[in-house]
């Protein structure tokens, strides 16, 4: 008797801890990779064109709540080839709910306790059915005291659903760039229920502003950009609210603004949304690309059309995956997969799975001596056909065992997307060379950058064929 009723004693504390394991947010460490999938372009974008390996979930975009606890748009919206795909590249997939346009039920159901119960067993019942690994809650915004506590507790609620389940699953939140709404979030209450944040920090300017300007800048300042950008939203969510960065994905958007506008940070009459895939071409088109040195975001310019484009680029999207890295956020949410699928390539989506490292693809430069400073070398010859050197330094004492860094090498063209990574890996303090093959390119300019931690140096070369 004493015997069964110690074994009975230690099940139930198994019981006990395993439930508690499950009551926490699911964090399997390393990077979190979140691509949206809205389901309107399962057409154009199926699910046998995405590249799993750059990503470890994906939202599954939009099912709308209503203030009942009901859903709508469940017919026809389960998609079980994208999850049986996704699961077998070891890739989760979680069900968006809300968005922008469609969260006007949220804050009704969330206020009553029958409407919650009713829309979280909805959640779970779609969830089991379909093999979702998770929700993401999209509510566009709540917009006072009484919507904060009852999110809150609508979230605890949804946890405590999900711990009864046998399997771990995920809740994460898109939540505002800034205070203005963010301020309608209770991040520090949630945060044990919460397994990431998703930062939306995109749609900085746009049609709402009297002037154009970056879309997603990484950097800037108040005077400049004074809808903000992206460490400013970082400071905000780290600092002023006191939310653990790894908590934290940052927004990285694949789609743009084009402006009628003559200059950046001009005065804008108003603002159309497009995505990379539309804004490519616009180079071939005579468009003249420029860089952004404060918001380290690219921008195209067609004075003939009076046209200002703001958008990511391979370049500015490698940017913002270290910047991620540097500080120690949980990783990125991607507003949207399928943006950047062209010719059958997806150059955005690559970078971000080789700027988080889910993806690598590194040839190793030669050590030489260790030098005094960080520098990379113009490339030589320059121009080249079709092979060119391109010298890199990294200061430090290698025999103490000082100045190792991450370290990236990547070559782009001129219509900023990645043609080669010759380095991605930790670098001890050295000299360094490698040797750029543009066999299978064609003549032209093209622009190679050197990036560790903060550190960001770019140099331009031209290929003569």
């Amino acid at each position: 008797m004493r015997e069964k009723a110690r074994r009975s004693s230690l099940c139930g504390l198994l019981c006990l801890a395993m439930l508690v394991l499950l009551a926490k947010p699911v964090r399997a460490g390393g990077p979190t990779v979140v691509g949206y999938y809205p389901d309107w372009n399962r057409s154009v974008y199926p699910h046998t064109t995405i590249s799993y390996q750059s990503l470890t979930h994906i939202a599954h975009a939009f099912l709308i709540p209503n203030s009942d606890g009901s859903l709508s748009g469940t017919s026809g919206f389960a998609y079980p080839e994208l999850v049986t795909a996704a699961h077998t590249a070891g890739v989760k997939v979680v069900v968006a709910l809300g968005g922008w346009g469609g969260s006007g039920g949220f804050s009704g159901m969330a206020a009553d306790s029958a409407s919650r119960s009713r829309f979280v067993q909805n959640i779970v019942d779609f969830c089991e059915t379909n093999g979702y690994d998770g929700v993401d809650l999209d509510w566009e915004y709540p917009a006072n005291l009484a919507d904060r506590a009852n999110l809150t507790v609508l979230v605890n609620e949804l946890r405590q659903a999900f711990v009864a389940l046998n399997r771990p699953m995920t809740i994460s939140l898109a939540i505002p760039a800034g205070d203005w709404s963010g301020r309608w979030f209770d991040v520090g209450g949630m945060k044990n229920d919460v397994d990431w944040y998703g930062v939306m920090t995109y749609d900085f300017f746009g049609s709402w502003t009297s002037t154009s300007g970056p879309n997603s800048p990484l950097y800037g300042t108040l005077s400049i950009n004074n809808q903000g950008w992206i460490d400013y939203s970082v400071s905000y969510y780290t600092t002023t609210r006191s939310l653990p960065p790894d908590k934290i994905t940052i927004g990285i958007p694949f789609y743009g603004q084009v402006f009628s506008a003559s200059s950046m940070y001009g005065p804008s009459t108003g603002a159309t949304q497009k995505t990379y895939r539309d804004i490519v071409p616009y180079l071939a088109q005579g468009w003249t690309r420029y860089w952004d040195s404060l918001g380290q975001v690219p921008y195209l310019i067609n004075p003939a059309a009076t046209q200002v484009v703001s958008y990511d680029d391979s370049a500015s999207v490698a940017l913002k995956c270290s910047y991620a890295v540097g500080k120690g956020v949980q990783g990125a949410i991607l507003w949207a997969i399928g943006q950047d699928y062209l010719n059958g390539q997806q150059p955005l989506l690559d970078v971000v799975g080789r700027g988080f490292g889910l993806v690598t693809d590194i040839e190793s430069p030669t050590v030489t001596s260790p030098p005094p400073t960080f520098c990379l070398e113009q490339n030589f010859p320059n121009p080249f056909n079709p092979s060119t050197v391109i010298q890199y330094s990294i200061p430090g004492s290698r025999d103490q065992g000082v100045g190792v860094r991450e370290v990236r090498l990547v070559v782009f063209d001129l219509l900023g997307r990645e043609v080669s990574v010759l380095v991605n890996e930790k670098k001890s303090a050295g000299s360094y060379e490698v040797t750029f093959d543009a066999s299978g390119l064609t003549s032209g300019v093209y622009f190679y950058m050197l990036t560790s931690g903060s550190i960001v140096q770019t140099n331009r070369m031209v290929l003569i064929k």
